[in-house]
């Protein structure tokens, strides 16, 4: 009798140890999940990128972090945000190597970890994309929506077709990886690639039309001029080098930022260019002269972008907060803040 007792006894007991482990464990799973992790920057919520959509009247913008906000211009509301976890465990945003905007607004593109299409209307899914596991930068979307290109860190320049299916073409090399840019031109029958080597290609067929290898710097971002007559380029050398998108002549060479030119826009008259470097500086040049002159705009987190209508720059700053400047006059005229809700 005292031998039964004793075996139902230690059957109970490690029953009950069982159960005991078994909670412990998902406790722990859980406090993985949802704790968060530690390791953030007070710089994580800078805006580093900014985006117009085609009527101006919405605005892609970043933070370093990752998060990612469509902004309605009039009144800065949020009208959109996204954000990738950097995986189960870790929940904090992953940040991107670049975004990009469709011209209606209606869906972005993020380039980091994967690459990602992002729909900002409930009743309009992302456009579909197969995607292979890679890490990616440099996105573009062409003006009439319907292309995607990017670049893989297997150095590879990517071109999804939206028409045509979801699957990728490879256009070729792209040797700055994730670091390097690509861009449609306005007609959508060119794009351009930056890197070590700077490509022009055939946009239907990835066929090179010319490329242009660069010295050891390589070009970080590039634009089309509206005409789609020249291409600019900002490079590793604080250069921004302006090439006759035909032929791939270098028309000339622009030299004002002290680091690394990370952003370019050009105006939508094509008479003037903003550009922004990695020390923060903010450049508005005017194109009149093949030597360039510019104006300091001040000190930003990331981006440079012309809205539609030429009117105004815009950059991102600190604090979740895009500032405004006047294309005429370059003094600042407006902020527009998410952290605080306000428009200044």
């Amino acid at each position: 009798m005292s031998m039964l007792a004793t075996s139902c006894d230690g059957r109970r007991a490690r029953s009950v140890a069982k159960k005991v482990l078994l909670g412990t464990a998902a406790v722990v799973l859980l406090s993985f999940a949802f704790w968060p992790v530690s390791g953030g920057s007070p710089d994580d919520a800078d805006m580093v990128a900014v985006h117009f959509s085609a009527t101006g009247e919405t605005l892609l913008a970043g933070t370093k972090a990752g998060e990612i906000f469509l902004l309605n211009v009039d009144d800065g509301s949020v009208q959109g945000y996204w954000q990738r976890r950097r995986s189960w465990f870790d929940r904090r945003p992953a940040p991107f190597n670049s975004i990009a905007l469709g011209p209606r607004g209606d869906f972005a593109v993020y380039a980091g970890q994967t690459l990602t299409t992002i729909s900002f209307e409930r009743a309009k899914p992302a456009p579909e994309i197969n995607v292979p596991p890679l890490a990616f930068g440099g996105v573009a979307v062409s003006r009439d929506g319907k292309r995607i290109s990017a670049v893989s860190s297997a150095e590879r320049l990517l071109v999804w077709n939206l028409e045509e299916g979801s699957a990728a073409g490879d256009f070729g090399q792209a040797d700055a990886g994730v670091y390097g840019a690509s861009v449609f031109s306005p007609d959508g029958k060119r794009i351009a690639s930056a890197g070590h080597t700077v490509r022009m290609l055939d946009a239907q067929t990835g066929a090179e039309v010319w490329s242009r290898p660069r010295d050891s710097y390589a070009s970080l971002c590039i634009a089309f001029s509206p005409d789609g007559k020249v291409l600019a380029t900002g490079g590793q050398d604080a250069s921004i080098r302006i090439w006759k998108a035909e032929t791939g002549d270098e028309l000339a060479i622009l030299r004002g930022h002290p680091s690394y030119v990370d952003g370019l826009a050009f105006s939508p008259d094509g008479k003037e260019m903003a550009s922004w470097g990695r020390d923060g500086q903010l450049f508005l040049w005017d194109l009149a002269t093949s030597a360039g002159t510019r104006v300091d705009l001040g000190i930003t987190e990331g981006g440079a972008e012309f809205s539609p209508d030429g009117r105004w720059i815009a950059s991102g700053e600190a604090r979740k907060t895009v500032g405004w400047w006047d294309a005429k006059t370059g003094k600042k005229v407006r902020e527009l803040s998410i952290a605080t809700e306000t428009v200044k």
